[in-house]
């Protein structure tokens, strides 16, 4: 069993960003006078459609959507950095942004790293494979396979978990997995069922791959805050709460992925 990170080019550029990011990026509040906002700034990959991309250079999504909601309603001017998954959690607790918004699923590993909040979404994962592949059944039977992930992701630890496969290459986004498998280069895809309908509904190539079997391993997701934090929480999930109940969480679902999500922990 061999576990990769995927393509060297991939994974340097995605350091690269990552490093300017921590460089350039921090969480200290706005200074522009008496009056002026704090700013709330959150990190996401912006790799994950709908949940967070790119948009013609500016970033968009349900979670960018329900990010600006909470930010704006603690008073707060949002503002949102990119980079690669795998050091978003890292950089959060080192005090380099206030959150992280990128479909954060509450797996165990990241309880233990992290505070979340309660959760606004929930998600599983499926099998992606080419269209005209059938050997692949679901996403818990991966013997013998080259499998594909979002390195860092929730999905990368449920596979690892579910094991067989002879090969794990890890992406530093959900496009360069879909590619992969769509070329033939991986024979499986796992990432999550939201992103997964999504790409292959709009992507040119979406024709070309299928989902296989159930979704498996469905948990809640959250905004990801420091471990320490004890202060924002409460305030978040008030926001999040209050969203829930004046149903606007669930029109942004709708809006974005088609249907509502049942969103407890």
């Amino acid at each position: 069993m061999r576990i990769l990170t995927g393509h060297k080019s991939l994974a340097v550029a995605g350091a690269t960003a990552l490093a300017l990011l921590l460089a350039g990026c921090g969480s200290d509040s706005s200074s522009g006078g008496e009056g002026s906002e704090d700013t709330f700034l959150i990190a996401t990959s912006g790799t994950f459609r709908p949940i967070t991309f790119d948009d013609g250079g500016k970033l968009n999504g349900y979670d960018i959507e329900v990010g600006t909601r909470i930010a704006e309603e603690l008073g707060m001017k949002p503002e949102f950095v990119s980079g690669q998954l795998s050091g978003l959690l890292p950089g959060l607790n080192a005090g380099k942004f206030d959150a992280v918004m990128s479909g954060l699923t509450m797996t165990d590993e990241r309880k233990e790293s992290i505070t979340f909040s309660t959760p606004y979404l929930a998600d599983g994962a499926v099998a992606v494979v080419a269209a005209g592949n059938t050997t692949v059944t679901d996403v818990t039977a991966l013997d013998g396979l080259v499998v594909g992930v979002i390195g860092g992701s929730g999905t990368e630890a449920d596979i690892k978990g579910v094991g067989g496969f002879t090969e794990l290459r890890a992406y530093p986004g959900a496009p360069e997995g879909f590619a992969d498998v769509a070329a033939g280069r991986i024979d499986v895809f796992a990432t999550g069922r939201i992103a997964a309908e999504n790409y292959i509904e709009i992507a040119p190539n979406g024709k070309d791959l299928k989902i296989v079997g159930d979704v498996y391993a469905v948990k809640p997701a959250g905004v990801g805050l420091p471990k320490s934090d004890t202060e924002m929480k409460p305030k978040i999930d008030a926001v999040i709460e209050e969203m829930r109940a004046d149903g606007s969480l669930a029109e942004l679902q709708q809006k974005w992925f088609g249907f509502t999500i049942e969103t407890s922990e």
